[in-house]
């Protein structure tokens, strides 16, 4: 199971070191500066300073992440090692979050994780969206990312996935009542899929998923999906879903009454 951010974030800012080191088997070769060029890795050294004792550290931050030259830089992330802060004077540690670019080409996709929009994230993406045939999702937090990852590296489709979440919001209407929902992530052990439902009081619940649902899902929204996507950075998340399953209400009653319905949440 992974290994979920629950700590306080710390926000990196842009400091004064602007020199990135690319650490591509081609970086060296011509120079060229292209868009496979953008997707190389790359990373920043900056300067940090510990949020609770002021100790400054030098923070290795990446811009672009190519998982597809440097696999190990996946597990740094599944494992909460790459997006991590951990002062060595006062061993307080917290998660990191800022812009970047994670890209698979084996797995065909490019995500980008931007916990806050300007005006220059927005010309870099509107830059990469030149590149056709990849897919483009765009997050704001590193457990999106990291959902992300998991559900490509499965060989699913996150716009149906996030469908099936709306679809199971009926299920846990009763733990709502006395509760608050404070997210909803797929995860995975081996074969098993599932729903991880955090809430703030009863901790972390879990609802199965069925390989047989996901493609009677995928089957029923193949045309809606569809009709809602496009070649660009799309944020593929619940609020996006909803807005299929409204459009398509009776067919979502339908599917949900017949074959959801024996799915049960369990709470940790």
């Amino acid at each position: 199971m992974t290994v979920w951010q629950n700590q306080p974030i710390i926000r990196v800012r842009k400091r004064q070191i602007f020199l990135y080191f690319f650490i591509n088997i081609f970086a060296g070769v011509g120079g060229k500066y292209s868009m496979e060029g953008k997707r190389l890795t790359s990373y920043a050294m900056e300067e940090l300073e510990c949020p609770k004792c002021g100790h400054k550290h030098s923070l290795k931050k990446y811009k672009v992440i190519n998982v597809t030259e440097k696999a190990k830089l996946k597990e740094e992330i599944m494992k909460n090692r790459l997006y991590q802060f951990s002062c060595e004077e006062c061993e307080y540690m917290a998660p990191l979050t800022y812009d970047s670019l994670y890209v698979d080409s084996r797995r065909n996709i490019m995500i980008y994780m931007a916990p806050v929009m300007n005006a220059e994230i927005k010309a870099e993406i509107a830059e990469l969206e030149q590149e056709k045939g990849i897919d483009k999702r765009l997050v704001d937090n590193i457990n999106d990312l990291k959902e992300k990852i998991m559900i490509v590296d499965n060989h699913l489709d996150d716009r149906v996935i996030e469908i099936i979440k709306i679809m199971y919001l009926d299920q846990i209407k009763k733990e709502m009542e006395d509760d608050t929902l404070l997210n909803i992530l797929f995860d995975y052990n081996r074969d098993n899929y599932c729903f991880l439902v955090f809430f703030q009081k009863k901790g972390i619940g879990k609802i199965p998923l069925t390989r047989e649902f996901y493609r009677q899902v995928e089957d029923k929204y193949k045309e809606a999906i569809k009709e809602h996507s496009t070649d660009g950075f799309m944020k593929i998340d619940m609020e996006w879903a909803g807005k299929i399953l409204f459009k398509n209400h009776n067919k979502f009653c339908l599917l949900y009454t017949s074959d959801a319905a024996d799915d049960r949440i369990s709470v940790d």
